[in-house]
Parts: structure tokens; sequence; C-alpha cells
């Protein structure tokens, strides 16, 4: 039983007795009972019995009472700051509580069909990141006449956010959302329907299920080492498509061959057509994806600067190339993204952009000061509306990689970065 518990009963109590009490008079009053004298008419103890016996009465239960608040008040005062920290580590464990079940979709038990905003669809079901349904649409792509194409958007990993956001800075996402991605602003001020108690809620959760940097920096290794792996999957899934694509051809070709009516033909030829241009658009697939495993080998074997550019795509690109959240070389639908560090949520990093931030000759000289800048930059990031580089005002959306990842690292997005 919980202190909380033992006061609401006390409580629940006291109520009762008053009402009875009340209830009591009310009814005593209403039987009309006999008339009593007032007591200032009404005849008191003498003066032996005044000074003596009820005086020592009086002094023993005064006595008595001081003796109670002489225990009672140092005693509450050393149970003061317990019973503060308790107080704040239960608010703190409501919040986690409600924040998971914001946080759930269906396929977890904290589920809630009027409370949860279903965040693990998109983010995981243990927040290590997932993937969010999108559509490109037509100004997003090259050809402005093309039609919009449902594509597959990466979603972040949120168990290692605090590592690389504050937590007012994922407040300030979780309310007003990511522009231009499938992240909805979840916040009053931002447009949604959480008030802020909610969007904090989420924040204590997140904070309850934040893995350590030293795993963190794991994951990133190990997603480094899977860098080449992974580019040749895509080449196998791309080459097996053609395949795929090459056989349906052919049937649809001797389907052609067997038809007999006019109607039948008529079907047959725009089957035919139809596998032509998927053969050729797995084609596409197939050399876009060669393409891609050329330069993560290239990158791989290419010393600090390559490593760099690894890494960029893994931790950078999602902000600052645009397409990269929707990049898939095997599904020759979806454009290509841009090219590495040319801008999207985040700033263009090409054509000299970064060197004018963050100026140093030359530039691959780590001891310069818009070498060292940047890497503080990219460890540390700056407060909203503080001043980095030259001339640069920090918005307060960037995010800091000290806690993620390693100072090599670190020098090696860097060194990438100014190579652009």
């Amino acid at each position: 039983m919980t202190l909380r518990s033992v006061l609401i009963a006390i409580n629940v109590v006291a109520i009762l007795v008053i009402l009875g009490v009340l209830g009591f008079r009310v009814l005593r009053v209403r039987h009309r009972p006999d008339e009593k004298p007032a007591q200032n008419v009404t005849p008191f103890h003498d003066d032996d019995v005044l000074e003596t016996t009820h005086l020592e009465n009086v002094l023993m239960w005064a006595l008595i009472v001081s003796a109670i608040i002489a225990v009672a008040l140092p005693l509450y005062w050393l149970r003061e700051p317990s019973r503060q920290e308790a107080l704040a580590a239960g608010y703190h464990d409501s919040a986690v509580e409600r924040g998971h079940v914001l946080y759930s979709n269906k396929a977890m038990k904290t589920y809630d069909s009027t409370q949860s905003l279903l965040c693990a669809d998109c983010h995981g079901t243990d927040a290590s990141g997932g993937s969010a349904p999108f559509v490109i649409t037509s100004d997003m792509q090259p050809d402005k006449d093309a039609k919009p194409v449902q594509a597959t958007w990466k979603a972040p990993a949120l168990n290692d956010i605090l590592l690389r956001f504050t937590p007012d800075q994922v407040i300030q996402i979780i309310t007003y959302g990511r522009p231009g991605t499938p992240m909805p602003a979840w916040g009053v001020a931002g447009g949604g329907p959480k008030n802020e108690q909610s969007v904090t809620d989420l924040v204590a959760y997140l904070a309850s299920i934040q893995i350590s940097p030293a795993k963190a920096r794991a994951r990133v290794a190990d997603d480094l080492s899977k860098a080449v792996a992974n580019a040749e999957a895509w080449v196998k899934t791309a080459t097996d498509n053609l395949a795929a694509a090459e056989e349906a051809l052919t049937q649809a070709q001797g389907a052609l061959d067997q038809a007999t009516t006019t109607a039948e033909r008529r079907s047959a030829r725009a089957d035919v057509a139809a596998a032509e241009a998927d053969v050729e658009a797995q084609k596409r697939a197939v050399e876009n994806t060669q393409a891609y495993l050329d330069e993560v080998s290239a990158a791989n074997d290419g010393g600090e600067v390559g490593q760099g550019r690894l890494l960029f795509e893994q931790q950078c690109a999602r902000c600052h190339t645009s397409g990269w959240n929707t990049f898939d070389p095997t599904k020759p639908e979806i454009p290509l993204p841009g090219p590495q560090g040319g801008g999207a949520f985040g700033p263009n990093l090409t054509g000299g952009a970064t060197l004018a931030q963050f100026p140093g000759n030359p530039a691959s000289d780590p001891k310069t000061k818009g070498f060292l800048d940047q890497i503080s930059w990219v460890a540390d990031g700056v407060e909203a509306n503080k001043p980095y580089g030259v001339r640069g005002i920090s918005s307060g959306r960037m995010p800091h990689f000290g806690k993620l990842l390693t100072e090599d690292q670190i020098r090696a997005i860097v060194m990438f970065e100014r190579s652009l």
C-alpha cells in the first residue's frame, strides 16, 4: 500500500465522518430535542477543580500535542527529500507508460485504439527503425510530367535518437514533423492533435528505451561492414527480376504465336509490349544496382574519404541528399537520388558550399580552423539561433554525432564533405 492510497483512505473516512455528524445534527434538530441552556450560563467547575484537575488535564493534552508536533515535524522534514524524489520518479514512470501507449501499434500489448499514434508502424516495435509508405509526386521527380510513384521511405531508428538530438530538439520534431517526409506534425502548435503533455510523454518513453553509446556505435560499425554485401544483394535481386521479366516476355511471345483470333492477337501483342517494357526497365535496374555496387566497393577501398562517403550515406544523406530515403535501385520506377550532399531537408554541401562555411586551405588539412570547426559542428552541433562557421546561424535541427560516432568516423565524414 502506497502513501497516496493511505491518504486517500484517510480522506474518505474523514468525509464519511463529517457527513455522519451533519446527518446526525440534522436529524436531531428535526426530532426537536429538549432545549439546553446556553454554555455561558451553564454551571462549570468550581475553583478547586478548575485550578487543579481540569488545569492538569488541559496541560497534559497540551504536552501530548506538543510532543507529537515536536516528533512529527522533524520526521516529516527528514522524509521530505525522498518523498519529492519518489513523487518525481512516479510522475516520470507515469509519463513513460503514457508515452508507451502513444507509441504503440496493433502488434504491441500496450496498444490502445483510442490513444495510440502507431509510431511503431514506421519506426519498429523496438524503435530500431523501419519503413513507411510514401508517394513520390511529379514535382519531386526530374520529369515533372511523370506519374506519382509509390515508394518505401526508410524511417530512422528512435532508440538512439537522444544520442543525436537533445530532448528539446526531439520535442520540436514531434511537434512540427518533417516537411516533405511521412513524418507528420503531432503537436497542436504544428497543426497536429496532441498537446504538449502528450509530446513530452512520447519523449519520456523514447528516453527510457535508448541504447548505450557503445551499442549504437557497434550498430554503426555493423552497418558499415555490410555496405558492400547489401549492394551485392541489390544486384542479385535486380538480376533475378530481369530473369523473371525475360521469362515472362518469352511466355508472352509464345502466347502471341499461338493466338488465332483477332482479339487474342490484340491482347497478346499488348502483353508482349508490356513484357518488353518491363524487360527494359529491369535492365536499367541491373545497371543501376551494378553502378551502386561499384561506387560502394570503390568507397570501401578508398581510404578515409571512401569511409566518409559510406558513413555519410548512412548518417547524413537522409537530410542532405534528395531522394535518398526512397532509394531502391532494384525498382526502376523509383527515381534515382540526386548527387550526394546536394541538399534536401538539409542544405546543399556541394560546389564549395562546405568550404565557404568552414574555410581552410588545403581543404583536407585537419589542422585548419575550418576543419576543426566543422568537426565540432558535426560532433556537438549548435543550439538554435547560435552562430557557427562563417555567418552560419543554426536552425536547431542539425543532429550531433559525438555520442554516436567515433572521432575517426566524424573526421572521415568531414573529409568527404570537404571533397564534394
